[in-house]
């Protein structure tokens, strides 16, 4: 995660040194897309009935993309249609009273979100702020204990949302380097057959461009 972030803080800080401080015309619709590395909160399954905790889950670091079709208006608001999606690799199990083991397989979330955005211009960097909400798909994909022969593999719709910020910093005409933070998380999830409950939680640094027209 160290080796990420430092990555992360290298391209942010080579765009800072190196945008031209371009004027502030605000095109009406954009498109965008970033890419970046996701960290998985524990998860922690539940007996659906007691909601006492069963397992919990570790996963190593993944990747999340996003990519989101937008509007703004008086250079202050925005509003977009984003489709994101996001998958670790499951690392290992451990059960409620402390016998734990490696896993096989993979958690994913592939989300469709209306988010808005509150931009503060302030030059050659201009941070913002983001929350959005909308539809989450979570699958559990042939994961399981690495001997267990008959590994869970679903997905279930539930609700997603997010909450971020970032900073966008002018490249060229209409084109913005976009780095960012975002906190995800989903409403609970069922598992089929009383397998429990657990609700998706992530935490995600990205980089990508936005394209103004």
């Amino acid at each position: 995660m160290k080796k990420s972030l430092a990555l992360f803080g290298v391209f942010l800080t080579a765009g800072m040194i190196t945008a031209p401080a371009y004027a502030a015309e605000s095109p009406s619709y954009y498109i965008s897309g970033n890419v970046g590395a996701s960290w998985f909160n524990d998860v922690n399954i539940k007996d659906h009935v007691t909601q006492l905790n069963k397992q919990t889950v570790t996963t190593d670091a993944g990747i999340n993309v996003l990519g989101a079709l937008g509007v703004k208006w008086c250079d202050r608001y925005r509003v977009e249609a984003e489709y994101g999606y996001q998958r670790n690799n499951a690392k290992e199990g451990a059960d409620n009273i402390g016998n734990s083991a490696p896993m096989k397989g993979n958690i994913s979330a592939t989300s469709v979100l209306a988010n808005g955005y509150y931009d503060f211009k302030a030059g050659a960097v201009n941070p913002y702020l983001t929350a959005g909400i909308g539809w989450t798909s979570v699958g559990v994909n042939n994961a399981g204990i690495v001997k267990n022969p008959n590994p869970r593999d679903e997905s279930h719709s539930v609700l997603g949302y997010q909450f971020g910020a970032g900073v966008a910093i002018p490249f060229a005409k209409n084109i913005d380097i976009d780095a960012r933070y975002r906190y995800f998380r989903t409403s609970t999830v069922s598992l089929d057959n009383s397998g429990g409950d657990f609700q998706f939680a992530s935490n995600s640094v990205l980089l990508g461009l936005r394209l103004g027209f």
